[in-house]
């Protein structure tokens, strides 16, 4: 039979002491003396001990574990912002657990249940672009873990939330646009009901007014961005008797497949047509024909700062958090 993992009372019985003796000196507690300290560690290490954080964060009342929820490690955002998180919950002596909602609500629900079961201390997400129920997230908010979003977060509700300053980013794009003569500038938003989505649409329809040009409603859809909605939105803008010959997009993977079917789809307005996205994708300097350019995001940083305020909500339970949204500011690259 395997041999029983040893425990503070194998150690105090060892030397002869209280076991409230070797807790301390394995705390190093300031009242414990130096020989007794070093006489302890030594036994502990003789005997492989092995702390039991169980019973240690039960007395805590803690689990030092964070959760984080994305909707694909694909997109090179999110995995960098999860590295980010990561990073700043290690730090923390917090372990995290990740998962992918995979842009579907019931996922995004199975996982909070999970991650509620698996008793975590706090949650980042970034909803799926079905979730427009939040009350999977409310009732683990009333079970006493905080929820804080990122990256995207349902517009008329009360949250925090640390994203990218995405308004700001396609006033600049409209006015990058305006100087290289374009008059007929097009948006390919995503979904309606994130926040980001509206910002978005807000800076757009700002950029336009403040270089005084039109919002003219039909150059401006609307995608779920998946491949096939974002090739309808596309073919819609090009089939108008007066296309655009530049589209603001709501992220370079739609970019990317708005180049492809403009390619297949539009060739004769391929090489003329102007595209910026989100996220300044790497990739795109390896392109024979690259977009003009990218509204470069800054995901580690979001990462990082959601990870030190979740964890100074976790430590500061009693403290009142009045909902707020946290904007990084992105950079316009061009290519």
């Amino acid at each position: 039979m395997p041999n029983k993992p040893s425990t503070i009372k194998d150690i105090a019985k060892m030397l002869n002491i209280s076991v409230s003796t070797v807790s301390k000196a394995l705390h190093n507690h300031p009242n414990i003396g130096a020989i007794t300290k070093e006489r302890v560690l030594s036994t502990a290490k003789q005997l492989n001990y092995i702390p039991n954080k169980t019973a240690i964060h039960f007395k805590q009342q803690k689990t030092f574990t964070l959760g984080i929820i994305v909707p694909t490690l694909l997109d090179h955002f999110y995995t960098i912002a999860v590295d980010g998180f990561e990073k700043v919950a290690s730090n923390a002596k917090y372990t995290v657990l990740i998962g992918q909602n995979q842009e579907s609500f019931q996922r995004e629900k199975e996982l909070v249940s999970v991650m509620q079961s698996n008793r975590i201390d706090g949650l980042l997400i970034a909803i799926s672009k079905e979730t427009d129920n939040l009350d999977h997230l409310r009732r683990l908010e009333q079970s006493g873990i905080p929820v804080l979003f990122f990256a995207r977060k349902p517009i008329n509700e009360v949250y925090t939330c640390i994203s990218s300053d995405v308004y700001r980013a396609a006033k600049d794009a409209v006015d990058l646009f305006v100087s290289r003569n374009h008059r007929r500038i097009a948006f390919i938003n995503g979904p309606s009901h994130w926040t980001t989505s509206r910002d978005r649409y807000l800076g757009y329809r700002d950029g336009l007014l403040k270089n005084k040009l039109p919002i003219v409603k039909d150059l401006i859809r609307e995608s779920d961005l998946s491949t096939p909605n974002n090739y309808k939105a596309l073919r819609e803008l090009m089939q108008l008797p007066n296309p655009p010959s530049a589209i603001l997009l709501f992220k370079d993977y739609l970019m990317l497949d708005v180049m492809t079917c403009l390619r297949t789809e539009f060739p004769a307005y391929y090489p003329s047509t102007e595209l910026i996205g989100y996220g300044a994708l790497p990739l795109f300097s390896h392109f024979e024909h690259p977009p003009l350019a990218s509204l470069k995001e800054q995901p580690f940083e979001i990462g990082a700062k959601a990870g030190s305020l979740l964890l100074e909500w976790i430590d500061h339970p009693q403290q009142e958090r009045k909902p707020q949204l946290i904007s990084l500011p992105c950079k316009l690259t061009l290519f």
